[in-house]
């Protein structure tokens, strides 16, 4: 949040931390029954699946680098 604060500052609008860090809450609080609704739709499933694909390269190119 200090980059985004100091970006509208240079844009010349003053937005304290205090300030972004309650809109983040006010978002986080008014979302959350979205977020309730995915979760209980995504554990009802019989299965889930996953794609670790991005995991998988990342892992092989820290082996590379050891």
């Amino acid at each position: 949040m200090n980059r985004q604060s100091e970006r509208y500052r240079r844009e010349g609008i003053d937005l304290s931390l205090s300030t972004l860090a309650d809109q983040v809450g006010a978002c986080t609080a008014g979302l959350q029954p979205l977020h309730a609704l995915i979760e209980r739709h995504v554990l009802a499933a019989e299965r889930l699946h996953g794609d670790d694909s991005v995991l998988q390269k990342h892992t092989e190119r820290m082996i590379a680098v050891i």
